[in-house]
């Protein structure tokens, strides 16, 4: 019986541990990429008044 308890509280450390390494590990494009939603009109590049993806230089 305590070596089933011993094994269980040792998984979930190591589940623990494994969440907290899969935090750490996020890069700045997983937090972008999370921050918006994909119907997010700032997560599209950005249009010209015709509707053509634009570098913002006027034409």
């Amino acid at each position: 019986m305590a070596k089933q308890q011993i094994s269980e509280q040792q998984q979930k450390t190591e589940r623990a541990r494994r969440e907290q390494d899969a935090e750490r590990d996020q890069d700045f494009g997983d937090q972008a990429a999370s921050a918006r939603l994909p119907d997010d009109p700032k997560a599209a590049a950005p249009r010209d008044a015709i509707g053509r993806p634009s570098t913002g230089e006027p034409v």
